[in-house]
Parts: structure tokens; C-alpha cells; sequence
């Protein structure tokens, strides 16, 4: 069977595992997301994994208890966000019905707020109107997004499915992938592949070291002066702070401007003036200390790169894409870089 088969020209080998594979694309159309982000997330994994195993017997253990422990912060950090969003939603919808009270979103706190603007009364009117109007609009948006999200609880379920087996079996099988990869590869490709495989180790690196724990320590931090300085939904804010990290240029700022102006605008004057200067110690310490100091170690890669992934990686891919678009632009960029060394030694040795 195998000497007839080595019999078969590649013209027609080639083209059936072309066919093949767009046949399984298809097929994984629907879950291709899932798989892929599946394959990044067992990627660390395996290294929490790594370091169970010598206190546990089985691979397939300490390969559980590390997706139990990846999942443990994911899995709160969802929970605190979604609560405190129908909290915000609640207290909103109450705000609307009864103006009075120590309702945090009392409207009449942003009346009284524009009307020291010093604009008349019927533009201090309208600006108050807009603004609640849009306040309104945007959590009904967010409230039936949710509510939407829990009807369709079935089809998330089932992508959690996929995706909790495709995390376990990349983690498990690993090495079996990387060796067949390496069997099917010609010798004369392997350096390149290996130096593509060693970018994407660089960009799986920088996406936690270099940008996710630099961005969960500043939302840390911003949640404990949000709560000294009597902030209310401490943990929703702090979650968007650390967020907001990711946004180039601006960043947190965009958090604690708003916070800072609102709150001098309502007449806390010393509250907001103190989340701005306490943000921009933060903000000035995440990023000019902590962030090199946790990163030296390893290989930076550009920040446009991560940026532009991480972007229309959420856009196109939802929350997977905040992986998936860093991994496919940071690959792609060392695929064309380790090209692009070839073509020069092979120049020079030339020349």
C-alpha cells in the first residue's frame, strides 16, 4: 500500500491535501475562532502546568489544575463586570422613576452639575437632557446586550465547550504537534519555521508579561484609590481602568479625566482633583517602571504590532480576537522578518 502510494505524483498529492484541508475549514468555520484562541490560552497553560507537575503524578492533572487556575481570575473578572454593569442598570432604571434619594446615578446631581456652568436655563436644560439621554441609551444597550447574551446561552455554552477541550487537548498533545510539524517540514525550512516559532513565543510572552499584568496591577491599583476616595462601583472602574491601558496614547486617562472633571463638576472638588493626580502616578509608575522591569527578560515586539492585533483582532473575533489579532500580526511580522534575513545572507554570500 505504501510503495503504491509513493507511486502517486505530487501533482496529485498536493492538490488532494489542498482540497482536504479547505473541506475541514469549512467544516470548522463555525468554531474556527474557539480552536485558534483554544491553542493560544493552552499555550499558558502548559507552562502553569509545568510547574504543578512535579508536586502531581499525572500530566493530564496538572494539565487540569492549571486550566483550573487560568481560568479562576477570567472567570471573576466576568463575573464583578457583569454584576456591576446590572447594578449600574438597576440603580439607573430606579434613578429614572425617583429623582430623590442617595441614588449614586441621581440625575439631578448632572442638572445641578451643568446648571453651575453658568449657561441659561434653557441651554443648561437641553446640555442636562443630552446628557442624560445618552447616559440612558448607552446602558440600555449594555442591558440588553446582556439579556440577549442570556438567551443565548445554548450556543455559548457550546463554544465554551469547544473551547475548554480544545485548551486541554493543545495542552496535552503539544509536543505531538510541534513534532509533526517538524516531520512534515523539509530540512531545508526548518531554520525558518523554527525562527517563526520562536516569534510567536515572543508575541504569547508579551501579550501577558508585557501588556495584560502591567494592565491587571494599574486596574488594581486604580481600584484601591477609587474605594479610599468613596468612588461607588470601585470594581466595575477599576476593571475598565485597567482596560482602558490598552487605548494607545490615551490610555487610563481617559478614565480618570472623566471621573476627575464629573466629580469637580458636582462640587467634589478635592475627589477629583485627587483621582487625577493619584491616576497619573499610577498611570507614570505602570508604565515607566513596572512594565520594563517585568519585561526585560524578553523580546519586545512592536507596539503597533500588539496595537493594530489587539484592536481589530476585538472588532473582527470579539474577546478571542484580543489574542488571536495580536498572534496572527506578531507571526506574520517574524515570518517576514526571518524571510527577509534569508534573502540578505543569501545577497551577501552571493556577492
Amino acid at each position: 500500500m505504501i510503495s503504491h502510494i509513493k507511486k502517486i505524483s505530487t501533482s496529485t498529492i498536493f492538490p488532494l491535501l489542498l482540497i482536504l484541508t479547505i473541506l475541514s475549514l469549512g467544516v470548522l468555520t463555525p468554531i474556527i475562532t474557539m480552536v485558534a484562541f483554544g491553542a493560544i490560552l493552552a499555550y499558558y497553560v502548559r507552562f502553569i502546568a509545568k510547574k504543578i507537575k512535579p508536586y502531581v503524578k499525572y500530566n493530564t492533572l496538572a494539565i487540569t489544575l492549571g486550566m483550573i487556575l487560568l481560568a479562576i481570575p477570567i472567570v471573576l473578572l466576568l463575573y464583578f463586570t457583569i454584576t456591576q454593569i446590572l447594578g449600574i442598570s438597576v440603580s439607573l432604571f430606579g434613578s429614572l422613576q425617583a429623582t430623590t434619594g442617595n441614588n449614586p446615578l441621581n440625575f439631578s446631581l448632572i442638572s445641578d452639575a451643568v446648571q453651575k456652568l453658568g449657561f441659561s436655563a434653557t441651554v443648561s436644560q437641553g446640555i442636562a437632557d443630552a446628557i442624560r439621554s445618552g447616559i440612558t441609551q448607552l446602558l440600555s444597550a449594555i442591558t440588553n446586550s446582556l439579556i440577549n447574551m442570556v438567551s443565548s446561552i445554548p450556543a455559548l455554552a457550546a463554544q465554551v465547550l469547544i473551547l475548554i477541550f480544545s485548551i486541554f487537548y493543545f495542552a496535552r498533545d503539544g509536543d505531538k504537534i510541534v513534532q509533526y510539524i517538524k516531520d512534515v517540514v523539509p530540512d531545508k525550512d526548518k531554520g525558518f519555521y523554527r525562527e517563526v516559532i520562536k516569534g510567536a513565543d515572543d508575541v504569547l510572552k508579551s501579550i501577558i508579561v508585557g501588556n495584560v499584568i502591567p494592565a491587571a496591577l494599574l486596574g488594581i491599583l486604580s481600584g484601591v484609590v477609587y474605594y479610599f476616595l468613596g468612588y461607588p462601583y470601585v470594581i466595575l472602574l477599576a476593571i475598565v481602568s485597567g482596560i482602558a491601558m490598552f487605548i494607545p496614547i490615551i490610555g487610563p486617562w481617559i478614565v480618570y479625566g472623566a471621573i476627575g472633571i464629573f466629580s469637580i463638576l458636582i462640587g467634589n472638588t478635592m475627589q477629583g482633583v485627587l483621582v487625577i493626580i493619584l491616576g497619573w502616578i499610577i498611570e507614570t509608575t505602570t508604565d515607566f517602571y513596572i512594565r520594563p522591569r517585568i519585561s526585560v527578560q524578553y523580546s519586545e515586539v512592536h507596539p503597533l504590532v500588539f496595537l493594530l492585533g489587539f484592536i481589530y483582532g476585538a472588532v473582527t473575533m470579539g474577546i478571542p480576537g484580543l489574542f488571536i489579532g495580536p498572534m496572527i500580526l506578531g507571526i506574520t511580522y517574524a515570518a517576514y522578518k526571518v524571510y527577509r534575513e534569508e534573502r540578505v545572507k543569501e545577497k551577501q554570500s552571493g556577492s
